[in-house]
């Protein structure tokens, strides 16, 4: 369907430049002016949609809701709608024609090559083929073959040959067999049809003009085009004489006079550009998210959209605030990684901010654990742009679009789903762990959630007191072992896993106008009271 709607914008374009055509240029005689105009509009009816002027703006995310208490209930199971019957027909229809079309173009040239390799041969001085046709045949030219009958052979016409040489010298078979291309994606399209038969007609005038400037006789001549269009050539693909021109042929020859400034009305073109453009212009969001009170004091921070960085000393700010040390001294301790690769910190400051996708500080265990002693004091993640892209490229998922993702009904029904369908573990609830987990998962084109994983478990031990008339069910302990802890953290995780493998149907995220897989992250608290 995406490609119809291409081509539908195509077919709108070339509608309108060649509605502007008839009434600008079409009654001129600067047939090479028209020639161009109606081959460079086609063209570029096809490339436009493809432009894009894209304008940025930064939309600020409030901070994803968190669950607080366990709320009993069951989770949602995600449905996918069937297509209806006429996005699976249009298709069928639009493609079936498209073969048609291109089979009776093959067919032309087939039957041309044919007839041409049955012909006695000629070749000319100027690189021309002559081709000698037995039986009736209207003269005709293919690339740099002329095809005529025997007895115009033995008695030539210097102006039918001129006429057919000047098809060849200006290249028209290949106009007509790129148009005949381009015209079978828009067999629908009746401004296409009617812009390829102006072509052609055009070509009969730039070669009609090449005659009479040789100095024939105009009567003459077109009382020889009369005779010859008599016998027709039956082959769509190729130059020769018809019926159909004529008229309009005669007419234009019987005013030769050229308008010096038919290129001016040929700007047309421009404003036509110009709209199409300005249409067609998208508004990217750059999405940042608002720092929460909760991150902020959190050991670990995880930064799930890219952050808007503007200079070296803004990004040295947002390290400073999310490690919520001032001392710059003591920010050079924290060990850098630029895409995977681990880089002193005053490397950091020589980065193009506007190749910085996102900006994360870890100060957890787990980094700790991975990075080895040089990850102590804290480790900053920092991943560019090329690198999301090519990630996004590898996995299939992008981290920002253009329109991210949403769960039906918005952040407070995403709430409120959290907070019914979150069940706290007996294993952490017995053994009192609490803190937030991170999952991260893919919100998929057609809306479905999957791959969900735990980025960041920051839960742990924590012994509580139930408030007044609280919770007296809840077990304090003092102290738990190693194993009690690491099984309530776990246990913590996989409910986190459950609640968002089983989250309803979300509204995809776009980019270019087009659902895409989007990574996103969503942190849940644990917390007892």
């Amino acid at each position: 369907m995406d490609f119809l709607y291409y081509d539908l914008r195509v077919a709108v374009l070339i509608a309108v430049f060649y509605i502007f055509y008839r009434l600008m240029l079409s009654r001129d005689s600067s047939h090479q002016l028209n020639r161009v105009v109606l081959l460079g509009t086609a063209l570029a009816s096809f490339v436009l949609p493809f432009c894009v002027i894209t304008i940025h703006h930064i939309e600020v995310l409030p901070a994803m809701p968190t669950v607080e208490q366990d709320v009993v209930s069951g989770g949602v199971t995600a449905t996918v709608s069937s297509a209806p019957w006429w996005q699976t027909a249009l298709p069928v229809v639009y493609w079936s024609g498209v073969m048609m079309i291109l089979l009776h173009i093959i067919l032309s040239i087939s039957k041309v090559c044919i007839l041409i390799r049955r012909c006695e041969k000629h070749r000319q001085a100027d690189g021309t083929v002559i081709a000698v046709a037995d039986g009736e045949v209207s003269p005709f030219s293919w690339m740099h073959y002329i095809v005529v009958p025997r007895s115009d052979y033995a008695h030539p016409d210097r102006a039918i040959l001129l006429h057919e040489r000047e098809h060849v010298r200006r290249h028209h078979s290949w106009d007509v067999l790129l148009v005949d291309i381009l015209t079978s994606f828009q067999w629908f399209n009746p401004c296409m049809w009617m812009l390829r038969t102006d072509l052609r007609a055009i070509h009969e005038y730039e070669a009609d003009a090449a005659v009479l400037s040789s100095g024939a006789d105009a009567r003459q001549y077109q009382y020889l085009l009369v005779r010859k269009a008599m016998a027709a050539a039956g082959y769509s693909v190729v130059n020769g004489i018809n019926h159909s021109t004529l008229k309009q042929r005669i007419t234009m020859m019987n005013n030769p006079k050229r308008n010096r400034f038919s290129w001016l009305k040929a700007m047309y073109v421009l404003p036509v550009v110009a709209v199409s453009l300005f249409a067609s212009a998208k508004s990217v969001t750059d999405y940042k998210v608002a720092g929460s009170a909760a991150m902020a004091s959190s050991k670990s921070a995880v930064a799930p959209a890219p952050m808007a960085v503007s200079s070296a000393a803004a990004m040295e700010s947002i390290v400073q605030q999310k490690v919520a040390r001032k001392d710059t001294a003591k920010l050079k301790n924290l060990l850098v990684v630029v895409d995977g690769k681990e880089l002193p910190y005053s490397k950091l400051e020589n980065l193009d901010p506007s190749s910085i996708a996102s900006i994360a500080v870890f100060k957890d265990k787990s980094h700790i654990a991975k990075y080895g002693p040089k990850g102590a004091n804290g480790v900053i993640v920092v991943t560019t742009k090329k690198a999301q892209a090519e990630e996004a490229k590898e996995n299939g998922a992008f981290n920002v679009v253009d329109e991210m993702p949403q769960f039906n009904g918005g952040p407070s029904a995403m709430m409120q789903y959290l907070s019914q369908s979150v069940q706290y573990p007996a294993a952490a609830r017995d053994n009192s762990v609490q803190g937030r987990v991170v999952v991260s998962f893919v919100v998929k084109s057609d809306g479905s959630v999957a791959d969900p994983q735990v980025v960041y478990n920051g839960t742990k031990f924590t012994p509580v007191k139930p408030a007044e008339g609280e919770h007296k069910d809840v077990k304090v302990k003092s102290a738990v072992t190693p194993e009690e802890e690491a099984a309530g953290k776990e246990a913590l995780a996989q409910e986190a896993l459950r609640v968002v493998s089983s989250m309803p149907a979300w509204t995809p995220g776009k980019k270019d106008g087009k659902p895409v897989n989007v990574k996103y992250n969503i942190p849940i608290s644990f917390r007892m009271h």
